[in-house]
């Protein structure tokens, strides 16, 4: 009877010694507790990283790798899972042997007897650092993109401009928020197709720039090119696209480009031209020119009239001489005095 327990033990002995060294070799770190929560084993991977003896980390003076910002927390999930019994997942930093910290997840589970009795827990750290290196790291690109793209959206705003790309089946893979807001259609609808895009410029305009587009795809030339569009709501707006040619492997696979709406400056450009234009007939009707005199860089600029009534062409470039040329003899010293 004693030679059968003596041989069971020495079996027992020699598959837990198997176990040990499964456990210490294998890549994880593992550790075990009593159901206390006496930590009483640290499997090789652990001890190595850590730089220190079984005995240096048994019981609770394990913690004293735990990253001062991260025991606390650690400590006090550890003691909720010993009352309730439930599963221990917990992130925390833990200090290597050469003095850096990485981040762990960490993960508790009770062994239960036949009673239901915790008898021991079983634990392993899986180290996360890298991980979270990169989640960071993309957490970090995608807000510095998400602030871009605000900005980007904010710039056409407030310029008014719109971007897209075109695709050369007639079907856009791009609009902008404000390319709908300057062409007058729902995003909620979908990007428009090529054909309903063209169909809210004025006809003549939509033909020319249907030409353009066939010749960028076909041609791989860029575009720029100015048109009015009917907007729903309003009214006649005047557009100015440009775009680029993408090429993959010598053939063009879309158009990018960019639409500024530049009614309110053809407006202003407008304006301008008439009351130039006004003013022109009055110096002529009243036999008036006018002039400006830049005294920092000494440029003389004239009105049509003005060339007219000191007898100069127009391409003539102004100067002082040409008008003391005109100037009476005997008023010339007065005319210098008074400049």
């Amino acid at each position: 009877m004693k030679a059968s327990e003596s041989l069971q033990n020495n079996q027992s002995t020699a598959t837990e010694n198997a176990l040990r060294r499964a456990v210490d070799t294998t890549p994880a770190f593992i550790h075990t507790a009593r159901p206390d929560g006496y930590l009483d084993y640290f499997n090789r991977g652990w001890l190595d990283f850590l730089g220190k003896s079984l005995e240096d980390v048994c019981g609770w003076r394990w913690t004293e790798s735990v990253h001062p910002e991260d025991v606390a927390t650690l400590v006090q999930k550890w003691h909720a899972a010993l009352a309730s019994g439930e599963p221990l997942e917990v992130e925390a930093r833990v200090r290597r042997a050469d003095g850096s910290y990485r981040a762990f997840l960490h993960r508790k589970l009770p062994l239960r007897d036949e009673h239901g009795n915790i008898v021991k827990w079983f634990g392993s750290s899986v180290d996360i650092e890298d991980r979270k290196c990169a989640e960071q790291k993309i957490a970090e690109k995608t807000n510095k993109l998400e602030r871009s793209e605000f900005y980007l959206r904010e710039g056409e705003r407030l310029a008014h401009m719109g971007s897209w790309s075109l695709k050369p089946d007639g079907t856009f893979d791009y609009w902008s928020p404000e390319t709908f807001v300057i062409f007058g259609f729902d995003p909620r609808n979908g990007i428009p197709t090529l054909k309903d895009w063209l169909s809210v410029l004025l006809p003549h305009d939509g033909d020319a720039v249907y030409e353009l587009i066939r010749r960028m795809f076909s041609e791989g030339v860029s575009g720029n090119i100015q048109y009015r569009v009917d907007h729903p709501k309003r009214g006649q707006r005047t557009m100015h696209s440009t775009g680029e040619p993408v090429f993959e492997d010598g053939k063009v696979v879309r158009l990018i480009g960019n639409t500024l709406d530049i009614s309110e400056r053809e407006d202003a450009t407008r304006q301008l031209r008439r009351r130039e234009a006004y003013r022109e007939q009055a110096e002529a009707l009243s036999h008036t020119g006018s002039f400006g005199w830049n005294l920092s860089t000494g440029e003389l600029i004239w009105s049509d009239e003005t060339f007219r009534i000191l007898g100069y062409e127009l391409t003539a470039k102004p100067t002082l001489e040409f008008v003391f040329k005109r100037v009476h003899p005997e008023d010339l010293s007065l005319v210098q005095r008074v400049i």
